[in-house]
């Protein structure tokens, strides 16, 4: 978690963080393994549909690394790394579990799926609403 007064990075792995939820996802996937394995007696269907619900589940298994300064934000998950310009939102919300940015200036029933959210913790959360205070009020 690197801090500056331009830019702040931190990390979040949901996997990590609860141990029973992840017992509880591992419950899940074997259950659907079974059930795939029961319903079509093929262990590559199960293998399957194991393999597509954990791929689904990537941002629960694999740790996710935030950037954010003032002009972008920077999601990178395994190998992936995905870059958001600052100026096409318009607006911020922090909640419990992060901060959403929208891109509708006026909050719409869409507005969940035009937006990004940033997970975060609360220490994080804190630190990420200041550096965008800063940004959202030019």
């Amino acid at each position: 978690m690197a801090e500056d007064g331009n830019f702040y990075c931190w990390k979040v792995h949901p996997m990590a963080a609860s141990p029973y939820k992840t017992g509880l996802v591992f419950l899940v996937l074997a259950s659907c393994g079974i059930l795939a394995y029961d319903f079509t007696s093929s262990y590559f269907m199960s293998f399957i549909a194991v393999s597509l619900l954990t791929g689904s589940l990537i941002q629960f298994f694999a740790p996710t690394y935030y950037r954010i300064d003032r002009e972008k934000v920077e999601i990178k998950i395994l190998f992936k790394t995905r870059t958001e310009p600052l100026s096409k939102y318009k607006k911020f919300f922090a909640d419990n579990n992060g901060v959403f940015l929208s891109s509708e200036p006026d909050s719409k029933v869409l507005d969940q799926f035009r937006g990004l959210f940033l997970l975060a913790g609360p220490g994080d959360r804190d630190k990420i609403s200041a550096l965008l205070k800063g940004v959202f009020e030019k």
